[in-house]
């Protein structure tokens, strides 16, 4: 056991030195695979011998109190790991395979250096992150596909309005990824009644000024977060959608009336991460620097807000710019390479 609590924490030492952002356990007949991914883009590392890959997930598991025995359904957990001054969270998550169990870990900084103004690459963009932070009532959406950034958004988001003071914040995850000093945070237990419809149910009772909903994803969820910010809390919630308007489209999906939209919507953000110019040779590197071997990433944002979304929602037309422009922007402005914007480009085309 000694042997491999040491091993494991030699990973991810070593996932966190390459600036890592996701590990994976993949099982195969004979040999276990473990990838990385770094800048978005994953790359094979390591075969493990399938004793010690079961060891090592075994070991994750326990350390994150996952059940141990349990390998026919999935799971999910956090939590910390401490490499010399720095802290970094960990989010764990168990799948079963045919024959064996695979395992996807995703680190994230348990203290975020980031601010709003470094999250976007344009700065009128940075300026309605900031915002949305003085709002005091109504909803906020923020949509985009998985590993778009949702979730450091939010977080930043959070963490400036407890700078700024003078509200009560609760936040319902599923799992809490890292702490947040001075937030009530709440994570979703299926297994001890910790449902997410009924913890956003009680956290209506708790006094709220702001609630941070991890994901809308049923009728319920979204009646309840429609709820809440027309009765005078700020929600902030995620929902899978591609850009704003399908995240317009998909609320009404969900049974809430466009009525009700009207009234409690303020904004919807839609976002991409994209790697942006080095900042040591101004693209001269093709992306990847020579020198630091890091790509510079950020996010674009799409934005519906004021006059345009309450045309979108009573018209259900997509009057919208698009991402389109706003990538033909940050192009025009020299923010990220002729090649990143082919790729980004095609992708939200």
């Amino acid at each position: 056991m000694y042997d491999i609590e040491l091993y494991s924490q030699q990973l991810i030492n070593e996932a966190v030195q390459m600036k890592a952002t996701d590990l994976h356990f993949i099982p195969d007949d004979s040999q276990w695979l473990l990838t990385y991914r770094v800048s978005g883009q994953m790359e094979p590392w390591k075969k493990l011998n399938p004793r010690l890959a079961e060891r090592l997930i075994s070991h994750f598991k326990y350390r994150s109190g996952m059940d141990i025995g349990e390998r026919r359904k999935p799971q999910s957990s956090s939590m910390m790991h401490v490499k010399q001054d720095a802290t970094f969270a960990l989010r764990l998550s168990t799948l079963p395979t045919k024959s064996n169990e695979s395992l996807a870990i995703r680190i994230l900084p348990y203290f975020s250096s980031q601010t709003l103004s470094s999250l976007s690459i344009l700065h009128s963009n940075a300026k309605i992150l900031q915002d949305v932070t003085s709002m005091t009532q109504g909803l906020c959406l923020i949509s985009g596909p998985t590993g778009s950034g949702k979730t450091t958004t939010l977080y930043t988001i959070i963490e400036q309005i407890v700078r700024q003071g003078g509200k009560t914040i609760i936040t319902i995850e599923d799992p809490v990824e890292r702490i947040i000093p001075y937030v009530v945070q709440v994570e979703v237990n299926v297994k001890t009644g910790l449902t997410f419809n009924s913890l956003l149910s009680a956290c209506l009772r708790h006094d709220p000024d702001v609630i941070l909903i991890g994901e809308i994803r049923d009728e319920v969820s979204a009646a309840l977060a429609i709820r809440a910010s027309l009765t005078g809390h700020v929600v902030l919630a995620t929902v899978h959608a591609q850009d704003c308007y399908t995240a317009l489209l998909r609320m009404i999906d969900l049974g809430v009336s466009r009525f009700d939209l009207m009234q409690c919507c303020k904004l919807i953000l839609s976002q991409r991460i994209v790697n942006t110019k080095c900042p040591l040779c101004q693209g001269s590197c093709h992306l990847i620097c020579r020198r630091s071997r890091q790509m510079s990433r950020a996010a674009i944002f799409e934005i519906l807000k004021g006059e345009q979304l309450k045309n979108c929602i009573s018209s259900q037309t997509n009057i919208t710019k698009g991402f389109l422009y706003e990538i033909n922007k940050a192009w025009a402005l020299g923010y990220i390479e002729e090649e990143e914007w082919k790729r980004v480009a095609y992708e939200v085309f």
